[in-house]
């Protein structure tokens, strides 16, 4: 598996990085297991979980993933090896929401004692809070990262102007900036007023600061949850905008041309755009796995990317 640089920093991560969302819960620590073991034989480094997953599962109570992935450490002995991403911001069970800086220090010292390790690679901010200044948000970051306990901090669901703002208060307060934004996006472009708060959009204007910025973005749910593939599982109505047919058919045009299934093309799209993005993207079974893996093996076209890329948008107008 290929790696890309993580923003301006000299590390280097997988291209593709393993969600573990529905580990402990929806998976059993067998199937978790098989899916960790699969995704490291595949070359897979990255791997991402948060304090709180999966709270949202109908068994769960928030902290099950890490503890999945704590056990599997300990038993395998490859933390060295690993680049481990988690998060802090959601409450969950009796651990309270927000980014006050005692919850930070708080949930780091849960997340080290599940993951049996002594420091965190990446730490994100999971979701903005404003009842928090952003300036003791990220003296808390910073604190972590002095004390060895957190390499990077990133953000997660963020506005572009908020993360604007989080970065000139990190320059001027001397503080550790958000590395990178891990964010919701997919190859369908969301209909107009769809809502998702607290999840936030990777929009065009997030997009184009964090090129500017020289900031990786990492998206979360590229898959729509195996609705591109799954003849059961409809299209979001959240996704069902005026272009959404022009960009199915584009997709599954460039899909046939490669023999691929629609996944594979969507994370290919991904990781050949420039600058690469890095999708987490998660799979319920093995067979699952080796199928989003198979977007490792394809190469688009520029004719390619610029179809799927392109597909309805309206022309550009002469000018006046």
């Amino acid at each position: 598996m290929q790696t890309v640089h993580l923003s301006q920093t000299n590390v280097a991560v997988s291209c593709l990085g393993l969600g573990t969302l529905r580990f402990g819960t929806t998976n059993s620590y067998e199937e978790s297991v098989q899916l960790l073991d699969s995704y490291i034989e595949a070359g897979g480094r990255l791997i991402d979980t948060a304090n709180c997953y999966n709270q949202w599962a109908e068994n769960g109570k928030g902290g099950e993933s890490e503890v999945v992935l704590g056990r599997w450490l300990r038993e395998r002995g490859n933390r060295n090896e690993l680049f481990i991403a988690s998060k802090v911001g959601f409450g969950y069970d009796d651990f309270p929401d927000g980014l006050a800086p005692k919850t930070i220090i708080a949930a780091c010292e849960e997340s080290l004692r599940r993951l049996n390790t002594d420091h965190i690679d990446l730490f994100y901010a999971h979701k903005d809070d404003p009842n928090t200044s952003l300036e003791e948000t990220l003296s808390a970051f910073t604190q972590l990262i002095k004390a060895g306990k957190i390499r990077f901090a990133g953000a997660s669901n963020y506005l572009a102007w908020r993360l604007a703002d989080a970065d000139a208060i990190a320059a001027n307060k001397g503080l550790a900036e958000f590395t990178c934004v891990e964010q919701r996006f997919t190859y369908l472009r969301p209909r107009s007023g769809a809502y998702f708060y607290p999840q936030r959009l990777l929009d065009e204007n997030l997009a184009t600061y964090c090129d500017t910025r020289g900031k990786t973005m990492l998206p979360y749910t590229p898959l729509l949850r195996g609705a591109y593939v799954k003849a059961d599982l409809p299209i979001a109505a959240s996704y069902q905008g005026l272009d959404t047919d022009a960009r199915l058919a584009a997709l599954h045009e460039v899909t046939e041309e490669l023999g691929a299934t629609p996944n594979q093309v969507v994370l290919a799209w991904m990781m050949q755009r420039k600058p690469p993005l890095i999708p987490i993207f998660s799979a319920g079974t093995p067979e699952h796995l080796r199928e989003n893996l198979g977007a490792l093996d394809l190469t688009l076209s520029e004719t390619q990317m610029t179809k799927l890329t392109m597909a309805g948008h309206c022309p550009n107008e002469e000018p006046n």
